[in-house]
């Protein structure tokens, strides 16, 4: 299969996926929106409504990369990355349609399973980008490095979802340490995936993700202030994300992610 097949591959089933998850927002499945789901399973660490507006950026990102491959598939740089990253973004595309169908039937402990596939494929995905990553090359580095971070929070929410959708008692340890102990957990996945993959802009919308927290845990129609710790938590935990941040950019050249080596890329 030739690289532009490839790449026209990756937009139809991104295309696809975007349908996939419109139909899930407006409840065509089950009759019940990803909205109504949610509020269903409400954890307190689930971020405030506003913050899924993030999703807008990730999908206009991943759109630009995915119509950029189909027309510079020639040029060097994107035709390696297409032959490096389509299966396995084909693979994100089907997981994430995937994800939205068994979330909508209430398979909550089902789309937890799936979620984290697609966590793991997307880190494996941006992985392999960094296996060719020339110049000041930043689309593909910013699409997949936000899309995953994006994953890793959604994922932690699933879980903690499911936890709750049946009725997990925590061991008798409050809800509120329990999610003390979840953010400090994300925090230090994150850093050992950033530092893995050396994506500098992966950590950013965990750190979006924890502002939702916060601001659901204020919130009057929240919790209202009832958890100070855990919304203390919350904030230093997007000081830290913020400072990973500043620290790989630093390591990578101030670039998303690290130009490889000539001795690297005779040992791939």
């Amino acid at each position: 299969m030739n690289r532009l097949t490839k790449a026209w591959i990756g937009l139809i089933l991104l295309m696809g996926t975007l349908v996939v998850n419109s139909f899930g927002a407006f409840g065509v499945f089950n009759g019940l929106s990803q909205r109504e789901l949610s509020d269903r399973n409400m954890t307190l660490i689930t971020p405030a409504p506003s913050t899924f507006s993030i999703w807008s950026v990730i999908y206009a990102l991943l759109i630009a990369a995915a119509v950029v491959m189909i027309l510079k598939n020639k040029d060097e740089y994107y035709g390696q990355a297409i032959d490096g990253i389509s299966k396995l973004f084909w693979l994100s595309s089907g997981l994430n349609m995937l994800w939205i169908v068994v979330f909508s039937y209430t398979l909550i402990g089902v789309s937890a399973i799936v979620i984290l596939a697609f966590a793991i494929t997307l880190t494996l995905l941006i992985f392999q980008l960094g296996k060719i990553q020339t110049g000041n090359q930043w689309l593909l580095p910013a699409a997949f490095g936000m899309y995953t971070g994006w994953l890793l929070i959604a994922t932690v929410v699933n879980i903690a979802s499911w936890l709750v959708s049946i009725n997990w008692q925590g061991f008798g340890i409050a809800a509120d340490y329990w999610g003390i102990i979840i953010l400090i957990v994300a925090v230090i996945v994150t850093v050992i995936i950033t530092w893995i993959t050396k994506n500098a802009i992966l950590p950013v919308p965990v750190a979006w993700g924890y502002f939702g927290i916060y601001q659901s845990l204020n919130a009057a129609e929240g919790f209202q202030g009832a958890y100070p710790n855990l919304a203390m938590v919350a904030i230093v935990g997007i000081v830290l994300l913020m400072a990973i941040v500043a620290i790989q950019l630093y390591f990578n050249g101030f670039r998303l992610m690290p130009v490889i080596k000539a001795d690297q890329v005779d040992s791939l």
